[in-house]
């Protein structure tokens, strides 16, 4: 485990997430659905035009933790609520999208990309708590390294590099969300003949 002293508190309330509960009427009869309102995001796919490889988040996540504690089927090991993901970061400051984007790059990973490309925006979570996610491509070299990244604010985030021709051997052996793979799709149809020898 990555965090010391973990352990459960009530919850009272939070900044980054509401629960919500509507009543509705359907077919004659009261109906109740409960949600929770979150923040939109960005994402950003980085690429490492030297290396020839994607720069992802190696993070701990509480939650996923949690899932796989209670989990009787699952294997409990070292890398109980680690995953592999895109930057990413939350809407929650009085900046641009572009700028929240580069912001990321620099404290997750810390490489601050010169252009940002939008590819597309999608929403998740459409039954627990919907959310828009924007997701951008960059690609970097060592002459836009500013730190050595890994966050802020107590997050556990590790920058790991990845060759692209070996991105589908090591994706199976981690777990990451649907959008790595939906990245990784778009790079390999849009941006590879153009980065990779």
């Amino acid at each position: 485990m990555r965090f010391k002293k973990l352990k459960e508190v009530e919850f009272v309330s939070s900044n980054y997430i509401k629960p919500k509960r509507f009543a509705y009427q359907s077919k004659g009869k009261i109906y109740t659905w409960d949600f929770i309102e979150v923040k939109d995001s960005v994402s950003i796919l980085l690429y490492h035009k030297d290396f020839e490889s994607f720069i992802f988040v190696r993070q701990f996540r509480i939650p996923l933790w949690y899932h796989q504690k209670n989990d009787k089927n699952y294997k409990k090991d070292k890398n109980m609520g680690l995953t592999i993901e895109l930057c990413s970061g939350l809407v929650d400051k009085n900046l641009t999208l572009e700028e929240i984007a580069r912001e990321e790059c620099e404290e997750e990973l810390g490489y601050s990309p010169k252009n940002l490309e939008k590819i597309t925006d999608f929403y998740t979570g459409f039954g627990s708590g919907v959310s828009k996610q924007s997701f951008y491509f960059a690609a970097v070299d060592e002459g836009d390294k500013r730190t050595n990244g890994g966050g802020i604010d107590g997050e556990q985030i590790e920058p790991i590099t990845v060759k692209v021709k070996e991105f589908e051997e090591f994706i199976k052996n981690n777990i990451h969300t649907p959008l790595m793979n939906f990245a990784y799709l778009w790079f390999m149809q849009n941006k590879a003949k153009d980065f990779i020898s």
